[in-house]
């Protein structure tokens, strides 16, 4: 008998020399960045928390302090505060002494903890709350450095890739809120459930996308007009192209073999997709273009390199005679010059 109450007293006195010395250490809120299984206690005034931990083997038990308030807390109550404690069903009530530890209040009010259960110190309020558990969840704020980010506008008459800003970006800080869960004793989880008070400012810039030839396939999304009668076309891949003007014209297609149709142009080019003929007094010979049919059907970029019309019409090279069937003869089409 006298054997095992001297082992439980050296136990106790174990017990209580490594809460004595946990208890009388000081921590600065938010000195550590993350979580750790072996945390001893959180120190945190709602919105900027730091974990105390330590490199000694020690008992299970865990103990969070919440609510510090000051970025010099100590671990040890205020003489003459009133105390509420919470362990599973049961409310216990007291005022602490001078110089009294959260580990001698309990002691005082004959609480003990289980090797998996915390105990949680809420000092934020008027009156202090413990709260003895095996799972918590807590919110905790760290101020974390966020770099700047960049806003580009597309600049339809700039060339393609050529930046420029016109509001410089400037990194800054963020608070971000974590949601620390503690179940067991250990920390289990830790996220990012929130963030605010961001100080950086946003790059603003203009990138080009002004090209010399489009690319094959590539339809119009819109036309900007100048004054002049020329204007930029807003293509769906994102390019866009400058013309000079433009023309309504009458659309119709042709292909080599059939009729009197050869396959050397009027240049002594070879007809190809892209080959068009021009009546060369309405459209001169060499001119490029990007022609859209009045039903809608792209035929894209094309250069005058052929003959065999007249007045304001362009005839598109295409590669069968099924093809140019189906094309038809579409009025009211528009040609764009292009540089």
């Amino acid at each position: 008998m006298f054997r095992k109450l001297r082992k439980r007293f050296a136990a106790r006195q174990s017990r209580q020399a490594f809460f004595f010395l946990a208890f009388a250490m000081i921590m600065t809120l938010n000195v550590l960045p993350d979580v750790r299984a072996q945390a001893l206690y959180l120190i945190t005034d709602g919105k900027t928390s730091a974990v105390l931990d330590s490199t000694t083997t020690v008992a299970d038990d865990r103990i969070i302090v919440t609510g510090a308030g000051s970025a010099g807390a100590e671990v040890v109550l205020t003489a003459g505060e009133k105390v509420t404690v919470f362990h599973g069903d049961m409310v216990d009530y007291a005022t602490t002494r001078s110089g009294e530890s959260v580990r001698k209040l309990l002691n005082r009010l004959k609480i003990s903890m289980s090797p998996l259960e915390m105990a949680v110190v809420d000092i934020s309020g008027e009156e202090i709350t413990v709260e003895i558990a095996s799972d918590f969840v807590y919110y905790e704020t760290a101020k974390e450095a966020v770099a700047h980010t960049t806003i580009y506008t597309p600049a339809y008459d700039r060339p393609k890739g050529e930046i420029e800003v016109v509001q410089e970006g400037i990194d800054g800080t963020r608070d971000v809120v974590y949601e620390v869960v503690y179940a067991d004793g250990q920390a289990v989880s830790r996220q990012a459930v929130s963030e605010s008070n961001n100080t950086s400012v946003t790059e603003l810039a203009y990138c080009g996308t002004l090209v010399s030839e489009v690319q094959p396939g590539d339809t119009i999304l819109s036309v900007v007009h100048e004054e002049d009668g020329g204007g930029y076309l807003k293509m769906k891949s994102g390019d866009s192209i400058h013309f000079t003007g433009s023309m309504s014209v009458t659309c119709t297609a042709y292909t080599a073999g059939v009729g009197k149709v050869d396959t050397v142009t009027a240049t002594g080019t070879t007809v190809h997709v892209g080959t068009v003929a021009v009546d060369r007094r309405v459209i001169p010979l060499g001119t490029k273009m990007f022609v859209v049919g009045s039903s809608g059907y792209t035929y894209g970029y094309a250069v005058a390199e052929d003959t065999g019309v007249r007045g304001a019409a362009v005839d598109v090279y295409l590669n069968t005679l099924e093809e140019c069937i189906q094309f038809g003869r579409q009025k009211n089409s528009t040609v764009y010059f292009l540089d």
